[in-house]
């Protein structure tokens, strides 16, 4: 029963009152939320990948910060897009299709961030949180693309993060923005007509191309309207100051703690960390080559044990990242993806990605290794579709899925 039953007799009907124990068993659905850390360099194979499989499986290296969070986490093995291209196919780790492609494909390239984001828009004041620990220089993960294929920016200051998310616009500001947002109208609708009449005399290619920059206008205005919900709305207070930017290391765990912070207030539900190319080696007690320069070892003991010290730094804050969620509550419907366009990074390959997932209450199992074989090769879309589906969403597909990893859901 609940409280919108009624008392049914022989030719009577009574609506019952509120009643709060019957109130009590009618619990929400709990929100769901995803968080997705990447890198643009990959991990070297042997630090990351168990070399058993289950829920048993002994942790290598630079997964030693899990061994307390066993069950709560699952690597898996032989995931990838079936692309190649290098540096060049790294974008397309959280979509599973490149650019160059999507203009093919039914939703185009858009990401797993976004396409949760379409899903969720409206029930908090970011629909995405799309963050970096510092500067793309040296090499960037091009982490989040729109449905009309537009690059989102990741913000890349610690304090630009911490403004958005707790300090408040003063009445007058958030007047303001809101009188210049009913002022301008639709941009789109004002030249509706004359684009019209315009896309007539433009070839194929031009109209296609007319039509994409419509789309991603389209797209910015539907964001502006559901950010004129919020102008006049308070941000959460939180007992933390603004924080100070600096190089990667010192800004990566501070972002940890404010993406945490964003998801307990409900500020957003979904959010990106992208690990720059611009690591600063200095931070991890390396000499000063960059983070690229490690990454390209050539598999020379030195420069790989560099290689190794960074990757898991990375790791020990995911895993910091996730035992702070389960502290809160907030493991069993929070996904935290770790992982990265590029396999391996010395040899540019696309193929076997380092892919992590915890939370989100999924039966884990510490190493699943799929098949490796191309005949039988699952796409790491199907974990994608899966996650999806975990997430609410209703769909059958996402970027080059064949379906979901069923066993694992």
């Amino acid at each position: 029963m609940n409280r919108r039953h009624f008392l049914r007799g022989p030719g009577a009907c009574l609506a019952l009152p509120f009643l709060e124990t019957f109130a009590r068993a009618e619990t929400p659905p709990t929100a769901q939320r995803f968080v997705c850390v990447a890198n643009p360099f990959g991990m070297i194979a042997d630090a990351f990948f168990p070399s058993e499989t289950g829920l048993e499986a002994a942790l290598p290296e630079n997964l030693t910060a899990f061994e307390e969070l066993r069950g709560k986490f699952t690597v898996f093995s032989n995931l990838d897009h079936g692309i190649s291209g290098g540096h060049a196919g790294t974008h397309a780790f959280l979509s599973g299709v490149r650019t160059q492609e999507a203009s093919v494909m039914p939703d185009g390239n858009v990401t797993l961030d976004q396409f949760l984001a379409e899903a969720n828009a409206g029930k908090t004041r970011f629909p995405v949180l799309n963050t970096s620990a510092g500067s793309n220089r040296g090499g960037s993960c091009e982490l989040s693309w729109t449905r009309s294929g537009v690059l989102v920016p990741a913000i890349q200051k610690v304090s630009r993060v911490f403004k958005l998310l707790f300090v408040s616009d003063s009445e007058a500001a958030a007047t303001a923005r809101s009188e210049r947002y009913d002022r301008h109208g639709s941009i789109l609708d004002a030249v509706l007509e004359q684009a019209n009449t315009m896309q007539k005399r433009l070839s194929r290619r031009d109209q296609a191309k007319l039509d994409q920059y419509l789309t991603s206008v389209r797209e910015v205005e539907v964001a502006i309207e559901q950010e004129k919900e919020w102008v006049h709305r308070p941000r959460p207070e939180v007992d933390l100051t603004e924080p100070k930017d600096g190089t990667v290391t010192e800004q990566l765990p501070i972002l940890f703690d404010l993406i945490a912070l964003a998801l307990e207030t409900n500020s957003t539900h979904i959010a990106t960390i992208e690990v720059p190319g611009g690591f600063d080696a200095k931070g991890v007690g390396l000499n000063p080559k960059g983070y690229h320069a490690y990454s390209h070892h050539g598999k020379d003991p030195t420069l790989m044990a560099g290689q190794r010290a960074i990757e898991k730094y990375q790791l020990d804050h995911v895993a910091k990242f996730v035992a702070k969620l389960d502290a809160l509550g907030l493991l069993d419907s929070t996904q935290i993806l770790f992982g990265s366009g590029m396999g391996d990074g010395s040899a540019h390959t696309n193929s076997k990605l380092p892919i992590l997932l915890a939370g989100g209450g999924h039966q884990h199992v510490t190493h699943a290794a799929l098949p490796s074989e191309k005949s039988r090769r699952i796409p790491l879309s199907n974990l994608y579709l899966t996650m999806a589906q975990r997430f609410g969403v209703e769909t059958e597909r996402f970027g080059q899925s064949t379906g979901t990893l069923g066993e694992f859901a």
